[in-house]
């Protein structure tokens, strides 16, 4: 509570006009509203004249500050706490993030200060951008044309903070994000990668890796879903894309030559050509994914379904490490 108690000679009340007289007293206010509805014991002047409440601006502002977070907790609105994080995380500014999200330069700082609850829509941004590759595609849509020496600064800034989230999301995964980062460093505004055709490049550099090299790129094993053959804990980080593009990162540097040699194949023959239905396409009409998801669920046996089916690919069209041209003619086959 404000510092009481204050100086008399301070207030005023404005009902009857007397000075320098007022005892506290606790009174009930009520709150409510879209998602909320709550009680708040509080403890304020009143007049010993008149008996009316007499208005202080400091106390009124610490209860807006616990009634917003009252109101926060009951709607699941962001934090001050959350968002703080946010800022630190990412190395900016309340000014930038402002900027970046669209809107007003203070409005961060009205959110941060408690007397400003944000709504909904906005607080689910907010909270969105714990997601590093939501803050890179943020940090990336914000940037284009833009070439200001201060706008380039705290983008560099910003940037080189993302990067460092997007590289402790492949520590806590393994090798699997060092192949989704690959492949989102090979695509661009002109050939955007979307969450699903990411799942089938997974789906194909495995397939591939585990026939010609024996053994596969990652740990991780494929599972039916509702889209088809997916790795989960991908799902997980890109699935609130939707159909968006995914954005650009750094290219990782982990792979040995012949682990490259089948991420550049898959680029080649897969990503370079087709879209995300015609991949999605290629994937379902793959007699592996068409036994699997007619019943064997279990990720083992995907995984043996899988392999078995493209080492008879490899058989038929004469496809190796010398030669992966092949796998040309095997994907027309397919889409015939």
């Amino acid at each position: 509570m404000a510092n009481y108690p204050k100086d008399k000679k301070e207030m005023l009340c404005l009902v009857c006009g007397a000075k320098g007289t007022y005892e506290l007293r606790d009174t009930i206010r009520e709150y409510k509203g879209d998602g909320y509805h709550f009680e708040l014991t509080v403890t304020v002047p009143f007049c010993k004249v008149c008996g009316a409440p007499i208005y202080d601006e400091e106390l009124e502002q610490e209860i807006a500050q616990k009634a917003n977070e009252k109101i926060r907790q009951q709607c699941g609105i962001i934090t001050r706490d959350e968002i703080l994080e946010i800022l630190e995380r990412y190395n900016v500014s309340r000014k930038y993030l402002s900027r970046l999200m669209g809107w007003g330069e203070i409005t961060l700082t009205r959110y941060i200060s408690g007397n400003y609850t944000p709504n909904a829509a906005n607080s689910s941004r907010l909270k969105e951008l714990k997601n590093p590759y939501i803050f890179q595609l943020l940090l990336q849509n914000f940037h284009d044309g833009r070439s200001g020496k201060e706008d380039e600064k705290l983008f560099k800034k910003a940037q080189a903070a993302c990067q460092g989230e997007i590289n402790k999301v492949g520590e806590q995964h393994g090798k699997i994000f060092s192949v989704v980062n690959w492949f989102l460093s090979q695509s661009s505004e002109d050939a955007p990668l979307t969450h699903i055709a990411l799942q089938k490049l997974l789906y194909f550099a495995q397939g591939w890796s585990k026939t010609l090299l024996g053994e596969a790129l990652f740990a991780d094993e494929c599972q039916v879903g509702v889209q088809g053959l997916v790795y989960p804990v991908v799902y997980d980080v890109f699935a609130q894309f939707g159909t968006a593009p995914l954005p650009g990162v750094e290219e990782p540097s982990v792979f040995e030559e012949r682990e490259q040699t089948i991420l550049n194949a898959v680029k080649r023959y897969y990503f370079d050509i087709y879209c995300t239905k015609a991949l999605e396409e290629i994937c379902h009409r793959e007699e592996s994914y068409i036994e699997v998801a007619a019943g064997m669920r279990h990720t083992a046996t995907a995984a043996d379904r899988i392999f078995a089916y493209y080492s008879r690919i490899c058989q038929i069209y004469n496809i190796s490490m010398e030669n992966m041209s092949n796998v040309k003619t095997y994907l027309n086959t397919v889409l015939d």
